[in-house]
Formats: structure tokens, sequence, C-alpha cells
């Protein structure tokens, strides 16, 4: 009898847990006018395997949660599902650097939101910021630890979304030295980098959305058929350190010691690593590669990447509106034919704030205003202008203010670009002659039809084969082309 007592009630016990389940289940969300069935999940496993269905809004329990909880071969969020909302507030998830093998999150079905959640890379060891580059360096398995160049966040489906995360990211190799040693095929020392969120798909969305990247990778990126893609509401922080920290490893094992001090690679190579310049530590905050569609940028704030908002080998539109870029090292805006840039901020302290890559780039409209950078360092120019048609206006946050301890160049037309493009312009710098004379002695240029209205005191140089433009300027402007149209006037004027 006992024996059946007990039967009858793992019986009701399981009659009551059905019933629960299936009160979860009715339990609805209405997104987009899809009715999802709600989903509470208390563990990453069961993360895990809620992100791989569809129709759900998936709320995983807040608190504190370690990724190597699960099996080293599912320490990763498949959401291979699709309209699903994954509810993450008050989530955090602890990515172990070393631990992991591939995307922290997958996003390859369609329709899904991302919500929330805090996920950081951290060190076994407990470091936060890295200070002894060296020995960082050399320690491959749980510092100076990438994912082989891919991303923590892989989106490849359409029409989703990632809204309110807070990603860090760390761990890659080499770390702390900017592009010296290599940043793809051909590299000298092995990359084995880190990005953050990877956009391949159609119609996908961030919002709302703060990344700390402490990593030599990308921050956002977009490949492959990347198209409709709208990056909002964000900020953006990498890292830099003076390039003089360099000479200060003196180890065997260090990386700038092991070349000699010298660069080793590209146009630089067998020249002394520069001096008084600050490294990027991290690579572009905005990225586009060859992707066939558009790109919008609206108020996101990018600070202390390689290069800021880098849209410049779009195909589709590319739109850029308030948005500021700050304290980047090679370049802050750079966009693509036809490209917008509204109402937006930044300054040149680290690198130029505007570039143009392409001779045939045509056809900018960029309304940019200059942020004072006090602190600013290296020998860069501010802007580096070349192409056809553009429409360029640079106005002062505050005319009567100091912009930057050194008049950098507005330069118009060049052949160099990056360490050869300095304030000394139109001359090389001193002792770069003769890779000068190897990687770009043969180079033509072209800056046409170009109308530019410089509201700050910064110097405009329009290089020997600029032509046919319009320069109206506050600071001084050196005209070596033809048949350019100048005009100076007082920055007291610019309001007016």
């Amino acid at each position: 009898m006992k024996h059946l007592k007990f039967i009858n009630i793992a019986v009701v016990l399981m009659f009551v847990v059905a019933q629960f389940s299936c009160a979860q289940n009715k339990s609805k969300t209405v997104e987009k006018g899809l009715q999802l069935n709600q989903i509470k999940v208390s563990s990453l496993s069961g993360l895990r395997e809620a992100v791989q269905q569809s129709n759900q809004h998936i709320i995983l329990k807040p608190g504190k949660y370690n990724i190597t909880d699960l099996p080293i071969e599912s320490r990763g969020f498949p959401c291979s599902g699709s309209n699903n909302i994954i509810e993450l507030n008050e989530v955090y998830i602890n990515f172990p650097v070393g631990t992991c093998k591939d995307a922290h999150f997958d996003i390859t079905g369609s329709n899904n939101i991302l919500r929330g959640g805090d996920f950081e890379d951290t060190y076994q060891n407990g470091m936060e910021k890295v200070t002894d580059f060296g020995s960082y360096n050399q320690n491959r398995k749980t510092l100076a630890k990438g994912l082989k160049g891919g991303a923590n966040i892989r989106v490849s489906g359409n029409n989703n979304t990632v809204d309110g995360i807070k990603l860090t990211v760390r761990g890659s190799f080499p770390y702390g030295y900017g592009n010296m040693y290599g940043i793809g095929r051909g590299n000298a020392t092995g990359l084995d980098k880190r990005c953050a969120l990877l956009i391949t798909g159609v119609g996908n969305t961030v919002d709302n959305c703060e990344f700390q990247h402490r990593a030599f990778g990308h921050v956002i990126y977009m490949q492959k058929n990347a198209d409709k893609t709208l990056i909002k509401n964000t900020y953006i922080e990498g890292d830099v350190r003076p390039s003089n920290d360099a000479y200060t490893e003196t180890n065997d094992g260090d990386l700038p010691k092991r070349f000699n001090y010298k660069m080793p690679l590209g146009e630089m190579e067998g020249l002394p690593i520069p001096r008084d310049v600050m490294f990027n530590l991290t690579e572009d905050g905005i990225r586009a590669y060859n992707i066939p569609g558009s790109v919008t940028v609206e108020n996101c704030v990018v600070k202390k990447c390689r290069g800021g908002i880098k849209l410049y080998m779009a195909k589709g539109k590319v739109t850029v509106k308030n948005s500021t870029v700050l304290d980047c090292v090679v370049e802050g805006y750079s966009l693509n034919n036809g490209g917008e840039m509204i109402n937006c901020k930044g300054n040149a302290a680290y690198g130029p704030l505007l570039y143009m890559h392409f001779d045939k780039v045509s056809n900018q409209n960029i309304d940019l205003t200059v942020l004072p950078a006090p602190h600013a360092v290296g020998n860069h120019v501010f802007a580096a202008i070349k192409g056809h048609g553009h429409n360029i206006k640079l106005t002062a946050a505050n005319p009567s203010e100091t912009i930057d301890n050194t008049l950098r160049p507005i330069v118009v037309g060049y052949p160099a670009r990056f360490q050869f493009l300095t304030t000394d312009y139109p001359n090389v710098p001193k002792g770069y002659e003769e890779n000068f004379k190897k990687h770009f002695g043969n180079k033509t240029y072209s800056a046409t039809k170009i109308s530019i209205k410089n509201g700050t005191n910064y110097p405009v140089i329009l290089g020997h084969l600029s032509e046919g433009n319009q320069v109206k300027s506050s600071g001084k402007v050196t005209d070596y082309g033809t048949a350019n149209l100048v005009k100076t006037y007082p920055a007291s004027e610019e309001k007016k």
C-alpha cells in the first residue's frame, strides 16, 4: 500500500508540473503582431536550449552567470530560432578569456530581439587593465587569447535587433601596438584578434548599447551581404597608449625588442617606431567592408579607436547623423561616394578627423563641428580630402577657444597617407624620404570641384593636383593647385 501511495503522489506531482508548464506557455507576449509564448529559464543551459526554438519571449532569471558552467563544446548561444525576444535584463554573464572557442551569441535566425544583459570577457587572474604589454603578449592561453579574428556576437540573420546590451571585450594578440605588426595576411607575428559584433545579414539594428573594447579587433563591423543596417544611440570606447612606452619593453620576449624597435611591415618597414604619437589598442569603432547595402549611424559616440566611423567601402547609401568621434588614431570619419554627414562632431587629437581613401570618391556632403583637443599629440593633419564634387562645412565649436596647440593642415589632394601625411606637407617627414619614394613616389591624386567652408583656424593646403576647388576659410590658405577660388574671412564672422 505504501508503494502505491508513493506512486500516486508522484503522479500528482507530475500533473502539477505539467499544468504549471502549460500555464507558463499560455502566457503570451505580443510583439510586432506576433503572439509569443513566454518562457522563463533560470540557467545558461536552459537559455541555450530556448534560443534554438521560435516564437517565444524568453526571460532569463536575473543574476550572475559564468559561461564555464556549460560544457566546453557548448559555451555559446546558437540563436537559430526566429521571432524571439531574448530578455536578459539584470543578467551578467562572465566569459573568462581562453575558455570559449567561438562567438558568445550567434544569431542566425531572423526577427529576433536580444535585449539587455552585461557580457564581459574577464582575465582569469583578475586583471582588468593591461599595463605590462610585454608579459601580456607572452601569455597566449589566458591573456592574449582571441577568437582567431571572430566576433563575440554574430548576426547573420535578417531583421534582428541588439538592444540595450553592454559588452566588454578582452583577449587578443598582439595587443598594445596599433597596426605595427599587421592587421591581416602577411603580418609579422601571427594574429589572434577578437571583435565585438559582426553583422552580415539584412535589416539589422543595434540600439542603445555600450561597447567597452579592450582587444585588437573591430567593434561593430559589417561584411558579406549586410544591408539596411541601423546603428543608433550607442557608445563605443576603445583604448590608446603612448608609442614611447614601446621603448621601455626591454625583455627578450617583448615584441618591440624582438624587432629591434623598428617597424617590420609595409610602407614604414625599417623605420624606428614613431615617438610621441598614440597607439590604438583596438581597430575600428564602426566599420563596413565591401558590403552591397546601406548603413545609417545615428546619435552614436566613438572614442579611442583606430578609425571612428569608417564606412568608405560600403556600396550603398551611407548616412551619419548627430554622432561624435573623439581621440581616434588613424582617422575619425571616412565615408563613401555620396556619403552624408549631418550635424556630427569630433576632434583630431591623435589622428585626422576626416579622411578620404580613394581618388575617385565623390559627392560627399559633410557638416562637421570641430571640438577642442588640448591634449592632442602627434604630427598628423586635421583632414585629408581628395576626390570630386564634395560639399564640406567645418565649424568651430567655439571660435574664440583654442582648438589645438598645433595648427594641423586641412590637406586637399595628396599622394601619401597616414604617417607620411603630416604637418610637414607638402614635404615628406624627415627620415622617411626613401620609404616615401618607394611607396608613393609615382602616385597621382586629384581633388577637383570641391567646396570647403572652413570655420576653424586650421590652415588649408591645396595640393599640386588640386583644381577648380572653392575654399572659404577662417584659417590661412596655401594654394599649390590650379584655378582654385580662395577667400579668407575672420572666424568671428562664422556665426553671422
